[in-house]
């Protein structure tokens, strides 16, 4: 191996640490907090719907109820592909629309203070008409919590696939709505350095190789 050859093998190792990174989080990952201490006691339950020709996928995950308890799952309503066929508020929920346009996970609960997720979203764009992730959560009626949706579907909140960076829309003061904290990545030049040190080294060993 010539000089030449390893100086080469330094500037694509250093290219690929620098450029190759990626971060910590999908596309769209946020965490969501329902305030459900109005909702009293009985049988509530929550629809999750993923809907669209998009081949993506809405997993929640971290679900915790606020000290409210986890109820059947209903299967008359729960429809589609990908989702979750066990007790989903307790296990986590997967939703994924790359067959079936309509996509829905719907389960009773008894409601606690709040009902929280972690929602991670591919972002598959497709247009004009993107995919939608939305969440509806009906009282011990039967009524849907009212929202200001303007579709009149008194969804607590959408998320329109329509880029790498999609908006939430909320529209309940009971939703808020945060992104996590990414976990930290080694520098660019961190990994740089370790590059060209590495280098260093193996140049030094041929040398020695060759005097």
């Amino acid at each position: 191996m010539t000089t030449k050859t390893l100086f080469r093998m330094a500037v694509t190792l250093a290219t690929l640490l620098v450029f190759g990174q990626r971060g910590a989080f999908a596309a769209s990952v946020e965490d969501v907090t329902v305030n459900t201490s109005s909702l009293g006691a009985g049988s509530s339950e929550v629809f999750f719907f993923l809907t669209g020709t998009g081949g993506n996928t809405a997993t929640l995950s971290g679900i915790l109820l606020g000290g409210g308890s986890a109820g059947a799952v209903d299967l008359t309503n729960t429809t589609g592909t990908g989702t979750d066929p066990g007790n989903g508020l307790t296990s986590g929920v997967s939703l994924n629309d790359t067959t079936n346009f309509l996509n829905v996970f719907a389960q009773s609960f008894g409601a606690g203070s709040s009902l929280t997720f972690v929602l991670d979203l591919t972002t598959n764009v497709v247009s004009p008409n993107p995919d939608q992730f939305s969440f509806v959560i009906l009282d011990p009626n039967g009524n849907a919590i009212p929202t200001s949706d303007p579709t009149g579907f008194d969804n607590l909140m959408t998320i329109n696939l329509d880029s790498t960076t999609p908006t939430t829309n909320i529209y309940s003061d009971l939703v808020s709505v945060t992104s996590p904290t990414a976990a930290p990545e080694p520098s660019a030049l961190f990994l740089l350095a370790s590059g060209l040190l590495a280098f260093s080294i193996a140049h030094k060993r041929f040398r020695a190789r060759c005097a």
